[in-house]
């Protein structure tokens, strides 16, 4: 893991880039994983209280085999600021990745594609279900799903927005909010799964090639937005 930017007074929240194969966050206290290492480097960010204990400020986390952007809160005040943006849709989370091309979905449990198409990008909504053993796949599900998913779908609908048009063929992915494995479940369903994603792309074989490279948000402290990419 590095370290991109240490905490301040001014800008009271870590910066990191957490390579793939180390989990974000840990599951029990003193695991191995990019927010263990970041506490370790500056004990002052135990002060802050988040949504588990273990997790202290971890704003922007990220799946274990999936590099990139890590975001980190350093006081109780930039938490709270960083959370109230993401419930009202102010931070902005960007992925790339590449991927393959199948003419036909071939995984089972996804429902017939829907997608907005918006000049060269692809806005796709859906409901998410867990799928497969213990629930460790995801499902999108829309209002023309089968009854059963329906009844298994949550009550949200997460947006995914994929632009074709980068000039290295890479699918250029943003959320504002997100379910576990969103970006992922999306681009599989839409026909483009990541390379190397064993759960959504089981036919392909080598790393996970899925980055989240931006982060776009207000500063906690004054409200200017601020955006940081992976370099």
């Amino acid at each position: 893991m590095k370290i991109i930017s240490a905490p301040t007074s001014e800008n009271p929240f870590l910066r990191s880039s957490k390579e793939a194969g180390l989990p974000s966050a840990p599951l029990f206290e003193g695991d191995n994983s990019a927010l263990g290492n970041a506490l370790a480097a500056f004990p002052e960010l135990r002060n802050v209280t988040g949504k588990k204990q273990v997790e202290y400020g971890l704003i922007h986390r990220i799946d274990t085999q999936t590099r990139g952007l890590i975001l980190i809160a350093s006081t109780q005040q930039s938490y709270d600021a960083l959370i109230e943006s993401q419930k009202n849709g102010l931070f902005e989370k960007w992925y790339r990745a590449k991927t393959d091309r199948i003419e036909k979905q071939l995984l089972p449990g996804f429902p017939e594609f829907e997608a907005e198409k918006k000049g060269g990008k692809l806005i796709v909504r859906s409901f998410f279900r867990k799928f497969g053993p213990k629930g460790r796949e995801v499902r999108p599900v829309t209002e023309n799903s089968a009854s059963a998913a329906l009844k298994k779908g949550g009550s949200k609908i997460y947006t995914t927005e994929i632009d074709f048009s980068s000039n290295d063929g890479m699918p250029i992915c943003r959320i504002t909010e997100g379910f576990r494995h969103q970006v992922r479940c999306h681009l599989a369903w839409s026909g483009n799964p990541v390379k190397g994603d064993e759960i959504y792309n089981p036919a392909s074989s080598g790393q996970l090639e899925f980055e989240a490279f931006r982060i776009k948000f207000p500063h906690p402290l004054t409200g200017e937005m601020l955006c940081f990419e992976n370099m």
